[in-house]
């Protein structure tokens, strides 16, 4: 009993001797001619984040032309069906684009403008040219140039001009949600926020009922940033189109490979 009344009283003198010191602290402090409180910063992590997000958005991978040789799995509620595709971009101005079946036969060829896309379908002879807007009547998602331009290349697509209104992190992953004038954003870095693994949009316009999902994964590295080899988009509305891309091989800024003229309607090939 008395050696809890000795470890009672010594802790209250204890106590007693840091309050006369804080005291003292306080004191002294207010003596002196600076008064000038200084505050502890308070970190903005909103902030930390957006710079982050905005930081991976703007250092895009830069190219002047590329060449990839695709394969490519795609099912929708109508069919599915799997072909190989050979593309050649030359960046802001065209992207050609070889699709070849199982058997190895050309089925396709699709010459991709800024304003315009013409199909040539060799099999038959046809050339089917149209406005690059009807292809946003074929995935129901509202593409331009170079949204195509820089899904093609893995990098992000509509995150120009979004705002960030909040965001998770985790051992190995940052959850950042933003908010566009078309899609509610949700995209995914890695731990290192040098890979992006997922970039989810959901229509600002619920009455559409559009999501679009992409997947990427098994980054490799092209200067200071990474080039995701496969990617998986989910595209889900009205309809719903699933499609996988497997990037076997592919190059930036050599000569391009696999260009192709589209031959005049009528004329004989």
């Amino acid at each position: 009993m008395k050696k809890l009344t000795y470890i009672l009283c010594s802790l209250c003198i204890l106590q007693a001797c840091t309050n006369v010191k804080k005291v003292q602290v306080i004191q002294d402090a207010l003596s002196t001619a600076d008064t000038t409180i200084k505050k502890v910063p308070v970190i903005d992590s909103l902030a930390i984040v957006k710079e982050i997000v905005d930081h991976f958005n703007t250092d895009k991978i830069t190219f002047t032309t590329m060449n990839a040789k695709i394969k490519v799995d795609y099912e929708s509620e109508k069919n599915a069906d799997s072909y190989v595709a050979n593309m050649s971009i030359q960046k802001d101005s065209a992207i050609y684009i070889t699709v070849r079946g199982a058997m190895g036969v050309i089925g396709l060829k699709a010459l991709i403008k800024r304003d315009s896309v013409t199909l040539f379908y060799p099999l038959t002879k046809k050339i089917d040219k149209r406005p690059l807007q009807s292809l946003v009547e074929i995935v129901k998602i509202p593409f331009s140039f170079a949204t195509i331009q820089d899904l093609v290349v893995g990098n992000p697509i509509y995150m120009d001009n979004a705002k960030l209104v909040s965001f998770k992190k985790t051992e190995d992953k940052l959850q950042a949600s933003l908010l566009g004038s078309l899609f509610k954003n949700l995209v995914v870095l890695d731990a290192e926020h040098t890979k992006i693994l997922q970039l989810k949009l959901d229509d600002v316009d619920i009455s559409q009922h559009r999501t679009c999902n992409i997947s990427y994964s098994n980054h490799v590295k092209v200067d200071t940033m990474t080039f995701p080899m496969n990617r998986e988009i989910t595209i889900e509305g009205k309809s719903k189109l699933v499609i996988h891309m497997e990037v076997k091989e592919f190059s930036f800024n050599e000569p391009l490979k696999y260009t192709f003229a589209i031959p005049r309607p009528g004329k004989r090939r």
